[in-house]
């Protein structure tokens, strides 16, 4: 029997996988993966496959399926037949509410594992792509380094013959003030480094590699806009959720126990009054994590409206960087800007590139979680 549930679930493990790569080239994601050749590195399906063998989580939650299967299996062995309405004696309805709860249990830590699931993949996603920005950061950080050290050689050199390259700044102020560019500059460097071996070695502890490891990350993302419903994909996320449905599950549970006029919890009888109050409650339950949930769902949705917003003007001042840059290189071709000008509008775009790579991930990440806000919801806790 074992062996039959490990087999379902290596089973849908690769379904999850499978799913999430189309999910990721296509609608109703809308995430498009770019460079998906066949070189050396570690791309995004083998990385989630890798996080989904080594999670603690999901290895807790196969465990809970087995145990509340055998629970199930001996409960039921008890129950000789199933009572209509009130009939049977006290010990046929305990052991039928033993029944009832345990399978309840059982198709809970079902929807459990898939919880886990979703919410593993999610993060995965994020801590691979947290980063490819990490190193277009770095990228960024090493043009800005470069810049204010052109510009630092320069107030040096103007230091020395007594030309003050700016007005109301004597030569030496003009180098003091490079310097501290400079400064500033490596000292970003070093940051971006430093935050780019902490976001390897956070995707390296998921995936359970070794932290010293430093893959290259092949899968890049292409940009396309979202356009769905905001409605129906909140009755989507409501419908899909296994969070919501646990809940629900739970009503149904204690409506059929309040009726059994034996039922008592951890041993104890309960009576009628309290098992029906614990009816409203399971009811509260359901109504506040639907609430969570589609607030959730809204909140992700206009986070990633923002985003597509914004899109168009990082995209724009990237075409603007890259004629600046282009026009300041031909000037410096003729003699009319030096060699720090350019380095500076290399500079600015990095950065605006950064900008956009920024955005891309992040709303890629968005849109996973819209689409499936339990799990983000569970990656919180």
């Amino acid at each position: 029997m074992k062996m039959i549930i490990c087999k379902k679930v290596v089973g849908y493990r690769m379904m999850v996988i499978a799913l999430l790569v189309l999910l990721l080239i296509s609608v109703p994601a809308g995430i498009s993966l770019a460079g998906q050749s066949e070189e050396p590195g570690l791309g995004l399906s083998e990385a989630i496959q890798s996080a989904l063998q080594n999670s603690d989580a999901v290895k807790k939650a196969e465990k809970e399926i087995s145990r509340t299967q055998e629970l199930r299996n001996y409960v039921n062995s008890q129950l000789n037949f199933i009572p209509v309405g009130h009939v049977g004696t006290p010990a046929v309805e305990t052991a039928y509410s033993n029944a009832v709860s345990s399978e309840l249990s059982y198709q809970m830590s079902r929807k459990s594992l898939t919880a886990a699931e979703d919410s593993v993949v999610l993060d995965t996603c994020q801590k691979y792509w947290a980063v490819l920005k990490a190193q277009e950061k770095v990228k960024a950080a090493e043009k800005e380094a470069e810049a204010t050290l052109s510009q630092l050689q320069n107030s040096r050199i103007a230091e020395q013959v007594g030309v003050s390259l700016i007005a109301n700044l004597s030569p030496r102020q003009l180098t003091m003030t490079s310097e501290a560019q400079y400064l500033g500059a490596q000292a970003a460097l070093e940051v971006a480094l430093n935050d780019l071996e902490k976001a390897y070695i956070s995707l390296n502890q998921i995936i359970g590699s070794n932290s010293c490891e430093r893959p290259l990350l092949k899968d890049e993302l292409v940009y396309t806009t979202w356009d769905i419903n905001i409605d129906q994909t909140v009755n989507r996320a409501l419908d899909h959720s296994p969070l919501v449905w646990q809940a629900e599950q739970m009503v149904s549970m204690k409506e059929l126990l309040k009726d059994i006029v034996a039922y008592s919890s951890g041993g104890q009888y309960e009576p009628a009054e309290a098992r029906r109050l614990e009816v409203e409650q399971a009811q509260l339950d359901v109504s506040s994590t639907r609430d969570l949930l589609e607030e959730s769902t809204r909140s992700l949705y206009y986070q990633i409206q923002g985003l597509e917003e914004s899109y168009t003007g990082a995209v724009g001042a990237v075409e603007l960087a890259e004629e600046n840059l282009r026009v300041k290189k031909i000037m410096y071709e003729l003699g009319m800007a030096t060699m720090a000008e350019v380095k500076a509008e290399e500079q600015k775009l990095a950065n605006a590139r950064y900008q956009v790579t920024d955005l891309i991930y992040n709303h890629a990440y968005l849109k996973l979680a819209c689409a499936k806000p339990w799990a983000a919801q569970l990656g919180a806790l």
